[in-house]
């Protein structure tokens, strides 16, 4: 049960259902409490107890959505309960409700200072809103804490390297090297120390430091059948083989025009760290375009072959209709254009291009080995297990550049490659192109200032994309040169 502030005055019947459901939680009978606490929750609106006790009952269920309503109203009818404000927050974060988020965070903190889980939520919550400089301030508190500081100290790497001093990276290593400490911790501990050796200029010394990050994950990874990198490698070759095969020209041929004429969707794809949220931040500043991130509803609509050898008009349209319903979901209002950047669709081109024949799809390019070396200096979040290796990167790779070669050959012209470099050169051509001539789309001028956009970025990219474009990475991996043989060689050239 929360802390008890006192309680509104309520009916005997609601205090005997409050009583009821305390016993039915202690027991961990879940649904027997929710049960008692909704009843408690009609006999006495006015009681914070219940909406409260009901959306610990959701939470601890993994409900967030329906946990929500009734942490508002228990904050409503609270407002000086910190544990409503706080799990607000927590709830508002995983349904990615950054503003609410942040303000429940921020109402909390004001009634506890010294709650440390809540000073990490909203510096989470400030960072993905693009509020960098908050993030930063609220990174530092939790640094002075010994509870957060390595915490701290690895997100602030990523965020400013430049701003830790020596102390705190004496700190991240002496944390890295020691086996006593957690082994997610330590693999975070040295791929934020590679991104501040680097910035000092040591690139020998941030090789290594690179070098035993992903040496660590892939290890940790590979400990996992499910996630072994080795067999999802293999796994990720063969669906690359399986596309090619079950998307051929006269299967392609014989479907084009049949899917929705919705020009809504604009899909990119592409390898991670090649620019894609770049693209998708220059996109989601037109007053038209609403940014949705990387939604995976195409993926999770498309396994298990479901445009067939049978697939016609119905089910192209079918299918077409059901993944803009997924985009209402996620918050796309009908109108418009959306972006969708699930970077996995390269292998479902054939299967958008046919659903939705008007759809513009980007391919987000960049130098290969500039894109494998950024993928492997990047700690993902999630997924990305075959991307830890140099040589598996290379392979990954191979199999994009396979697939979007196929595309070009059944989909001549349907796809548009968005140059990294070329973007790098020249902002205002470039933006301008992808805009008006690539996406059909008036032309804004706040495309120009995209990084002044302010709307949540979720990925790796998060801090960078509020800067305006820079030209710091291009060539990086010449700098590695002689240590990248094995992404070289499985490159093969490319």
């Amino acid at each position: 049960m929360p802390r008890r502030l006192k309680p509104a005055p309520g009916s005997a019947a609601a205090a005997r259902m409050l009583d009821e459901a305390a016993g039915h939680m202690g027991a961990g009978r879940l649904a027997e409490a929710a049960r008692a606490y909704g009843l408690a929750e009609r006999a006495d609106p006015a009681d914070f107890r219940a909406p409260m006790s009901l959306a610990t009952v959701e939470l601890r269920l993994g409900r967030p959505e329906r946990a929500l309503p009734r942490l508002r109203r228990a904050a409503q009818l609270a407002p000086g309960l910190f544990d409503a404000w706080r799990n607000l927050g927590g709830a508002a974060q995983a349904l990615e409700l950054w503003e609410e988020a942040a303000g429940a965070y921020e109402r909390a903190l004001a009634l506890r200072p010294q709650a440390l889980e809540a000073r990490q939520g909203l510096a989470v919550v400030l960072t993905v809103l693009g509020r960098i400089e908050e993030a930063q301030a609220q990174h530092r508190r939790l640094a002075s804490d010994p509870a957060t500081r390595l915490w701290a100290l690895t997100r602030l790497a990523l965020l400013a390297p430049q701003t830790l001093d020596d102390a705190e990276v004496r700190d991240m290593r002496r944390a890295a090297g020691d086996p006593a400490y957690e082994g997610d911790t330590r693999i975070g501990l040295w791929f934020a120390l590679g991104e501040v050796v680097e910035r000092r200029g040591d690139d020998a010394a941030a090789f290594a430091v690179f070098a035993e990050g992903n040496r660590l994950k892939r290890r940790a990874l590979g400990a996992r059948p499910e996630t072994d990198p080795a067999a999802l490698l293999r796994a990720h070759v063969r669906s690359a083989q399986l596309v090619r095969q079950r998307f051929g020209p006269e299967f392609v041929a014989a479907r084009q025009g049949l899917g929705l004429s919705s020009a809504a969707p604009i899909f990119v794809v592409g390898m991670p760290r090649s620019g894609s949220t770049l693209i998708e931040q220059i996109l989601a500043s037109h007053p038209r375009v609403t940014a949705l991130g990387e939604t995976a509803a195409a993926p999770r609509l498309l396994e298990d072959g479901a445009i067939g050898a049978g697939a016609g008009k119905p089910q192209l349209r079918a299918l077409a209709r059901r993944y803009l319903d997924a985009m209402r979901g996620r918050g796309w209002r009908g109108g418009g254009r959306f972006v969708d950047k699930t970077l996995e669709n390269y292998l479902h081109v054939g299967a958008l291009a046919l659903m939705f024949p008007h759809a513009t799809i980007l391919n987000a390019v960049r130098d290969p080995m500039d894109t494998c070396l950024s993928c492997w200096r990047q700690l993902f979040a999630e997924g990305a297990e075959t991307l830890y290796d140099l040589a598996e990167i290379g392979a990954e790779y191979v199999a994009y550049r396979e697939v979007m070669a196929h595309w070009r050959a059944v989909l001549p012209g349907r796809v548009v490659d968005v140059d990294y470099e070329a973007l790098v050169a020249d902002p205002p051509a470039q933006i301008r192109r992808l805009v008006v001539e690539v996406c059909g789309l008036g032309w804004d001028e706040a495309c120009l200032d995209f990084h002044q956009a302010r709307r949540p970025v979720r990925t790796a990219s998060s801090a960078q994309v509020r800067r305006p474009i820079f030209a710091d990475s291009l060539g990086r991996w010449r700098r590695y040169e002689s240590q990248l043989g094995p992404l070289i060689e499985a490159l093969g050239g490319a």
